[in-house]
């Protein structure tokens, strides 16, 4: 929660979220996430032992981007419409 605080994310809700580590309870909160120029409101979720920021891939294509796997670099494409 440390990182959410920094930034000056509140917590909305608790909410059950599947992890590799099995079920855990976890607050949502909402962001502002400007990348490369394009920008949107999302979800984030806010975890005391998760201490690191990770832009997944529902946020990326919503931005309009892909990674590169290959450079791991980020390339535009076209947005999808969901």
């Amino acid at each position: 929660m440390k990182i959410a605080e920094e930034l000056g994310i509140e917590p909305i809700s608790e909410e059950e979220v599947v992890t590799g580590a099995g079920l855990i309870k976890v607050k949502r909160g909402e962001a502002w996430i400007k990348l490369k120029g394009k920008e949107g409101p999302f979800n984030v979720w806010i975890s005391d032992f998760i201490d690191k920021v990770l832009l997944g891939v529902v946020v990326l294509e919503s931005l309009g981007f892909d990674v590169d796997p290959a450079t791991g670099t980020l390339k535009e494409r076209p947005l999808l419409l969901y």
